[in-house]
């Protein structure tokens, strides 16, 4: 009779226990895979072809989705005004696809965007080294109602991306490459009006 008695305690029980375990295998399997998350920037890329070659190839993969902020001849530099790529409920969810957020996890994040530095290299005459870099940042409204852009870190998604669509363009897939020619100014501003945000495209 008491063993009886001791098994229906025990299946009465089974069920929260299995809910228990079931939760914290959940939290077990969301703590490693964020320890798991960690930046992959790429390194450099040198590519066989003249600076000239390489920096209109750049050049025309930042402007077919970016406003171009900076453009050096001298310093081998391109960067791009802020590109807003997610706003809205959906915003915490995409900015882990592309970075890590090592912020408090406090308030609402409202949008998110990122701008990109190119910088080239004349390794020799006929070699040119290409590094991409990103700064993302979200817009976070804490509790209070006060909203601040905060750094995030980068996982390497976008210049990864980037970096394979200037290796396309030299390769010979895009006729855009060699159509207009730049680098023969001073550094400064190429437009000073606000910047325009173009609709984000798909992954």
């Amino acid at each position: 009779m008491q063993a009886e008695i001791s098994s229906v305690r025990f299946f009465s029980h089974f069920p929260a226990c299995i809910g228990i375990i079931s939760i914290l295998f959940f939290c077990f399997i969301g703590v490693l895979t964020a320890q798991q998350q960690k930046p992959n920037l790429p390194d450099p890329v040198k590519f066989v072809n003249k600076f000239d070659m390489v920096a209109n190839a750049v050049r025309a993969v930042l402007k077919e989705q970016y406003d171009i902020e900076l453009e050096d001849r001298q310093a081998g530099i391109i960067t791009t005004r802020p590109y807003e790529f997610i706003s809205g409920s959906l915003t915490a969810g995409e900015m882990k696809k592309v970075a890590i957020n090592n912020n408090p996890d406090t308030g609402n994040w409202l949008k998110a965007r990122y701008s990109v530095e190119a910088l080239l290299e004349i390794v020799s005459s006929t070699e040119t080294l290409v590094t991409v870099r990103t700064s993302i940042e979200a817009l976070n409204q804490s509790v209070d109602g006060t909203e601040k852009w905060l750094p995030l870190e980068s996982l390497g998604v976008y210049e990864r991306r980037i970096l394979g669509n200037i290796s396309k363009v030299l390769m010979g897939k895009n006729a855009k490459t060699n159509k207009e020619g730049f680098w023969g100014q001073s550094p400064q501003p190429v437009d000073s009006r606000p910047s325009r945000f173009p609709e984000p495209t798909g992954w």
